[in-house]
This record gives C-alpha cells, structure tokens and sequence, in this order.
C-alpha cells in the first residue's frame, strides 16, 4: 500500500485555536454560541504522466546507414561500396595490319643508255695546204720533184657517251658494244702513191680499240677497210689517229693539171647497234615503298610492340621472300623506316646471288613503332629497300649487261598483325563501365525531399589518358518509371610522376532518392578522345569506390510519428485511490515543451490500457486487428480491447533559425489545459496504463537541416488538488498516512 504523509505543525493550529476562542469570548453578541467550523486544507499532487526526449542522435546507427557527427552537429545517410575494375584489353593494342609489300626490280631504265651510235668522221688534206701553193691554176702547173715524206700524224678525240649519265651507275668505264663496226675509206687524189696508211680507233687510254692499215694506195685509187667491233670496250671518249707516208715523184717534176689542187680524203665511220653491258662503279639502287595502315579512330605516333611467347606466326612478325633470277649479284639491305630496336631503325640484310631465293623472317616482339619524324602520325608502314650490285669476280667494278633473259628481282614482305603493349597517339576509343546496382538504400521516407544526396565517386586511373565519363544513374521503384540522371565528368590522366590519378566526382543524385528507390543502378561508358595526347599501356586500369551521402537537409511534408517506448503508469492500491476520489477538488496537466527541431507541429499526449500505439488503422502490426472503431490485441489468453486516448495536445513551439535553416535559438511552451474527472478516474484506475506522445510535424516550403544535436524535451504531469482531510482521513493520521514527499516535489522541466 502506499502512504501519504502531510507535515502537521500543531503548535500554529493551537495558536490559532486560541484565537478563536477569545473572539467568541469577547464578542457583543448575546445569541447562542454555533458550533465552530473548522478550517479545510488542500494539497496539490503532481503525478508524473511522460518525461521525454527525443535526441536525434540516437538515429546515429552505423548498420542502417546512419552518422551523426556532435562537432560538426549534422546526420547524414552514407553508404558505401567498390566500382569494378575496368582494364585496358590487347584488343585496343592490336593494329590490323596485316599486309604485303611487293615490288619488282628489273633495270629496265639502263635501256634508255641502248642507244645506237653512229659517228662518221671525214678528213681531206690538200696539196695546196700541204705544200703552200696556190691552187687551183688556171694553167698547168710543173714543180720540182716532191720528196718521200711522211704525212703528219694527225688525232682527233670523239665523246661516245656520258659516263655518269647511264641508270644504276655512280660512274661507267667502260661498256662492252655487241654489235659495230669500224670502217675506213681513202680517196687518193695526191698524183702521188701513199705508203704505210695506217688509221686508228683508240681509248683515251691509249688502248687500241681498232685499225685499219693500207700498204700503198696508188694516185687515183679508192681503198676501203671494215673492223668488226663486238666485244670491245669502249671508254666514254674515243681519239681517232691517221698517219700516212708520201711516196714522192722519184726526183721527177711533178705536172699538176690546171685548175686542180690534188688531195687525200679519209672517212672514218664507227657504228655501234648494240650495247652488250656496261662496267663501271654502281651506285645503291633504292626504292620506297609505303603500305598504308587500315583506317582507325586512332591515330598513332608511338607504341612498343608486345612480347609474343608462343613466337605466334599471325602476330608481331615480319616474313619476306625474295628471289634473284638477274644475271647479277646483290647485297639487299631491307630498312623498315617504322621499326625501331634498341640500336636504331630495323633493317635487314640479304645477301643474293644468281638464281637464289632468300627465304626467312624477324620477329618485332619489344621494337618500337615510329615514323622517322616521332612527332608525326604513323599511317603507313614504310619500307626502302637499298641494291649494291656486286662486283665481277675478282674485279672491284660491276657489270651489268642489258639483255637480263626475262630475268628480275621479286622481292615480297608480310606483315602481320602488331599488338602492342604501350601505345602513344590520339585515341577515340570508348569501352563500357561495368553496371553496379546498390540496393541497401534505406526506406521510409516517403514524406521527405533531401535538398541534395552526393553520389561521390572516388576514381584511382592508372591510364596515362585523359578519360571522359559518361554516368546514367537510374532509380528504379515498382509501379513507377525509373528516374535517370545523366552526369559527365572528367578524370585525370596518369603519368610517369604520378603512376595512379585519383580524381573525385560528386554528384547530386538527389531527385532519385527522393523517389525512395527500391535500387539504383550506376552504368554508361568511357571515352579516350582523341583531342589530347594519350599514353595506354596494356593491363592498365582504372577502379574506384563509391559514396553515397545524404546529409539531414530535407524539406518535409506532414508527418506523424510516436516514439517505440512507453511511460507505463503503474495502478493505484484501492484504499489511496479512493482517497483521491473523496478528496478531489480539480486536475489539469501541466506540459512544458522545448523544441530544438527546425520544424513545427503539435504533440498529442496519449494515454492506452495496452503498450501498443499504432499510427493509423492501417498500420496495425501482426496479432492486432481494428474492426469498425475498436483495436483489438489477439493474445494467447484472449482478446483485448485497447483504449486509447488523448490527454492532451500541444503546439510544438517555433524555434529561430540561423544560417543553412539550423536552429539557432530552440523554442518553449509551457502549457496548462484542464482534465475531466472521467480522465482523472482512467489515469487512477486499477489497470496499468501507458503513455507516449504522438509528435506531427507541419510540411515545411523550405529545406531546413537537422543536426545531430536537435532534441524534443517534453515534460508532462498530472497536477490535483485534493481536500487535505479526505485525503488522509480523520482520527487515522497515526495508523495511516499517505507519504506524499514525491508527489509534492516541484515539476521539473529541462530547458536546452
């Protein structure tokens, strides 16, 4: 049982006796004396009904998702997880490049040197210039006798060809004539005979080519003479040379008729049809070729080929043939003007003789891929082969003749296809991000806008490329379209001093999770473009992680919640229960409210014979039913009838905002509304009752933020007055008191 005990000061109450008895002592009247009345006395009970607090920190809750920082006074939503790893694949190192280089060399151009030559060289001696007499006369003329004597040897130098004039050759010395010859033709008109006629055809050298040699030429007499010149080796000069001995008149007058100067005439003629061969010193025969690539979005200015271990046939490989059916020798040296290897630019050197093939192959595994210019793009794959003809057998000069028989040079290269392991260039290469789904988002709360939900991407790129994201971000919520937001962002590009780039994006996916997602799903592609200089190495990666948080800055609608724990009032004993009922004057409740939320509303204060305090009928958990007006708990003893009923309501006190909506000064009511006895009569039944406040939050126009420490402080009594005397009863102060110390205490409310 419980007691109640008033403090009694008795000596005041005798004092006070006194008083009254010499007031009626002295009194003027004479009528009879009424008995007295004795004073009441009331007491006040407050009865603690709900003392609550609401801190928002409790929401702090790592395993939904939920922070709190008391520093910084916020709460946001943040959950987290890794990005799958997108790498750059061989498929983006490999140049389709598959190709043949052939050519053919046939030295038809020295047939421009196969010129037929044909030189007459005609020359006439005079008597009168021999002898200086003026002739002709117009009467005979009779001279002394004219000497034995040799004519003077006379030379004449011919240019038959252009020694560094003729195709493939640095110089020619000689060439080798296949079809000439050399004649000679004297007229002796001298009225004398020629001895010892000897003319000749010679090198610059001095070496003898051809001679034509007469032994006496009788006057009046025409001789001929004809050489043959297959086979002989002319210089590019040829010196023409004649000498003749005068026979004289044997000591007798020589008559010379009139109007006649006696002479000699010698005509030389060289005929060459057909050139055999030339000799002299080659100079390299070289030919260009250029095999275009296949088009590409690429454009490429550098890249190291990669290591093919299994020496594939179709991969990084170079193979050629080359078959030398010429009448030649050759020393081929192949320069792939594209291919570079540690020492320089690749070339390779084939030896070929007369009727050979020079069949073999190089493997490009580690060379590098450049124009001779690094700077500029490479399109074409550039191949110069350069010919040194060999020399004669012992001999230091080349000869080559100008009938080959149908013979040449097939030379033929495949390239095959190059992969790479580091490439440098301008891409447009785009690959796919792979989808990342994210599920854990948390519900229930649909009556909530947030102001802004960061979706921050932490990328780490090992890619020495600047790389362009395209992000679809896309929510997904049954019975309604998926809302997508698009976001492009840019990362930054690894480099030799800063092997991996982390770069972080923010985006504000918002207008998504305000939908309350059942999930989102993050996907889209990345792009290499082409408008700046990037460097891809095979393997290299791009990953991340991600976060999404949502900080408590939120407009709200209206909405309503009740807290999960109860005051629970346990029942009064019979005997002090009908004590209050005797001595009862009023009641009210007596709530003092602070409120450090940035939002207004109401608090409802219910009261229930059953721990349960369900929203709406709607709401209604397992094991309870509401049918028409009426909730019902289905228990394993029976049904229950849960009475639940309102104390009081309170407006929720309007705070003052600062900066960001935040609340800078919390708002305080304190209130006071009467209570019916009925209400009194239910709160000091014999049932265990139990409160809670149900709070509604008013919809906000504006975004306000919620910090971690906001609070609701809600204090609520039961404040009665009672008639002392029926309170603690008559004559029974001794036997039975009522210990009221706590009851008695003063309400005390928190203020922030």
């Amino acid at each position: 049982m419980t007691h109640f005990r008033i403090p009694i000061n008795f000596k005041n109450l005798f004092i006070f006796i006194i008083i009254i008895l010499l007031w009626v002592t002295f009194s003027c009247t004479y009528e009879p004396l009424q008995s007295p009345e004795m004073p009441k006395f009331y007491q006040t009970i407050n009865l603690p009904l709900a003392d609550v607090t609401l801190y928002l920190s409790g929401l702090h809750d790592t395993t939904n998702h939920i922070y709190g920082d008391s520093l910084s006074d916020s709460l946001y939503f943040k959950f987290d997880g890794s990005l799958d790893t997108v790498t750059l694949t061989e498929d983006i190192f490999v140049i389709p490049s598959a190709t043949s280089v052939t050519f053919q060399q046939d030295f038809a151009d020295i047939d421009q040197a196969n010129n037929p030559i044909s030189i007459t060289i005609p020359q006439t001696i005079k008597f009168s210039t021999l002898f200086g007499l003026p002739l002709p006369q117009s009467d005979t003329l009779t001279i002394n006798p004219v000497p034995r004597m040799p004519l003077t040897d006379q030379e004449y130098s011919y240019q038959i060809f252009d020694r560094y004039g003729v195709p493939y050759f640095e110089r020619v010395d000689y060439l080798t004539i296949g079809e000439g010859k050399f004649t000679t033709s004297i007229e002796n008109e001298m009225l004398m005979a020629m001895d010892s006629v000897i003319i000749q055809m010679k090198n610059k050298d001095g070496s003898l080519i051809a001679e034509s040699f007469y032994g006496t030429i009788l006057p009046g007499e025409t001789v001929t003479d004809s050489s043959d010149l297959k086979g002989k080796q002319i210089m590019d000069q040829v010196i023409i040379s004649t000498s003749a001995i005068l026979a004289g008149t044997n000591d007798q007058p020589l008559t010379i008729p009139a109007n006649t100067d006696p002479y000699l005439t010698v005509t030389i003629g060289v005929e060459m049809e057909e050139i055999e061969s030339f000799t002299g010193k080659p100079e390299p025969i070289e030919t260009r070729v250029t095999q275009p690539l296949p088009a590409s979005n690429n454009t490429i200015f550098r890249g190291i080929i990669g290591e093919t271990p299994t020496l594939s046939l179709d991969t990084n490989l170079i193979s050629w043939r080359i078959e030398n059916t010429l009448p030649i020798n050759m020393d081929m040296d192949i320069t792939f003007l594209n291919f570079y290897t540690e020492t320089g630019v690749l070339t390779i050197e084939a030896l070929l003789y007369t009727d050979t093939v020079s069949d073999s192959s190089e493997r490009l595994d580690l060379d590098t891929l450049r124009n001779p210019d690094p700077t500029t793009i490479v399109d074409s794959i550039i191949v110069v082969t350069t010919i040194e003809l060999l020399p004669d057998a012992g001999d230091t000069v080349t000869t080559i003749p100008l009938d080959f028989g149908g013979g040449m040079l097939d030379f033929a290269i495949s390239i095959s296809v190059i992969k790479f392991k580091e490439i440098e260039g301008f891409f447009n290469e785009t690959f796919a991000i792979p989808p990342l789904t994210i599920s854990d988002i948390p519900s229930g709360f649909g009556d909530v806008n947030f102001g802004e939900v960061l979706l921050i991407i932490h990328l780490f790129n090992e890619i020495q490329a600047q790389t362009e994201l395209e992000f679809n971000i896309e929510g997904y919520k049954e019975g309604q379209e998926p809302e997508i937001i698009t976001a492009n962002e840019t990362i930054l590009k690894a480099s030799a001093a800063e092997p991996v780039a982390e770069s972080n994006l923010v985006i504000d996916i918002a207008p998504i999770f305000n939908l309350v997602p059942d999930s989102m799903m993050v996907f889209g592609e990345a792009a290499i473009p082409a408008n700046d200089t990037s460097k891809l190495q095979v393997n290299k990666s791009f990953w991340g992680t991600y976060e999404v948080i949502v900080p408590f800055n939120m407009q709200v609608n209206d909405m309503t919640f009740i807290p999960v724990k109860s005051n629970e009032l346990s029942p009064m004993d019979e005997k002090t229960r009908q004590r209050i009922q005797d001595g009862f004057i009023e009641a009210s409740i007596i709530s003092q409210v602070v409120n450090d939320f940035p939002l207004s509303g109401r608090v409802d204060v219910l009261i229930s014979n059953y721990d349960y305090f369900p929203l709406s009928p709607d709401s209604v958990d397992s094991g309870y039913q509401w049918i028409n007006d009426s909730l019902f708990a289905i228990t394993d003893t029976g049904v229950i009838n849960i009475v639940i009923d309102t104390l009081v309501t309170i407006e929720l006190p309007v705070s003052v905002l600062g900066q960001a909506n935040k609340v800078k000064i919390p708002g305080f009511v304190e209130h006071t509304s009467t209570l019916d006895s009925a209400r009194v009569e239910t709160i000091i039944g014999d049932e265990v009752h139990y409160i809670r406040p149900r709070i509604h939050l008013d919809k906000t126009d504006d975004f306000v933020s919620i910090g971690y420490n906001d609070k609701i402080d809600i204090i609520t009594v039961l404040s009665m007055t009672m008639e002392a005397g029926a309170l603690f009863g008559t004559g029974e102060a001794d036997q039975d008191t009522i210990e009221t110390d706590s009851l008695k205490k003063p309400i005390g409310f928190k203020k922030k």
